[in-house]
């Protein structure tokens, strides 16, 4: 049995497959039960079952079982379609891994390369990455706001602590990457009468809708240039109504974006 590793559950791959749906059948797999694999996983019974019941229906046989017996042998584990599925998705880590050292050792004599790998790479984690310039700060006593000017033209409001604006060492000017995970972003259809507390709010229009097992994923085509990804329910989707062309407002805390610069 595959069992003993851990699943960084902020990576996603293609087709929808969120890697939660591996972490969550390693732990059924450790655990021998839904209940506490749900536990283990930050999931309700309820939200375990939902993801297991839609990877079933993309699969061609039953990924779990249930184990009827007395003692120890009572419980829920994964079929041997399950356990190929999970040592699968441990040889596509242990490939991109290796895939990363032969890019580090291939292109260490090109830096500009070497971080623009690493831009497209960083997209496993992160959706939501523009390059830009500070173009001012606000220090406060803890945290300061860092406006950044991309290249397509948004504006951004990143909250960083001073520390981490020490350590950085940022100058007006300087080009900075910003990051906004997908899952970090509200969507809003009617924003008529209301103000937010939310410094990022950014206008734009649905460009395509993708629905994965457990989220779906919303791409926006946005009023001042740039896409954006967010990440919400397959309910919240639903209940907004959403559909190529319909406007929305992405809004997100100026606390949710990471800067990062240059080493």
């Amino acid at each position: 049995m595959a069992r003993g590793r851990l699943i960084d559950t902020e990576l996603t791959i293609g087709g929808g497959l969120n890697v939660r749906v591996f972490a969550l059948l390693e732990a059924i797999d450790r655990e021998g039960s839904i209940v506490s694999a749900a536990k283990v996983t930050g999931l309700s019974y309820k939200g375990a079952w939902q993801i297991i019941e839609r990877v079933n229906q993309l699969s061609p046989r039953p990924l779990i079982e249930r184990v009827v017996g007395g003692g120890h042998l009572k419980g829920t584990r994964l079929t041997e379609t399950g356990l190929a599925l999970l040592s699968a998705f441990y040889r596509l880590e242990s490939e991109k891994e290796r895939f990363l050292e032969r890019i580090n050792e291939e292109f260490s004599h090109d830096p500009t390369i070497l971080t623009w790998f690493r831009r497209l790479l960083m997209k496993s984690s992160a959706r939501n990455q523009w390059l830009g310039k500070v173009a001012s700060f606000n220090v406060g006593a803890v945290t300061s706001e860092v406006t950044i000017h991309m290249e397509t033209g948004l504006t951004l409001v990143a909250n960083v602590t001073n520390a981490s604006l020490k350590s950085m060492d940022l100058s007006f000017g300087e080009e900075v990457l910003a990051l906004v995970k997908a899952s970090m972003i509200i969507l809003v259809t009617d924003m008529e009468g209301y103000r937010l507390s939310a410094r990022n709010q950014l206008s734009g229009k649905v460009a395509s809708i993708k629905q994965g097992l457990v989220t779906t994923d919303v791409h926006l085509d946005l009023e001042a240039g740039g896409e954006l990804v967010a990440s919400i329910t397959f309910e919240s989707s639903e209940s907004l109504g959403l559909e190529v062309g319909t406007p929305v407002t992405a809004i997100f805390k100026a606390n949710s974006v990471i800067l990062g610069v240059r080493s």
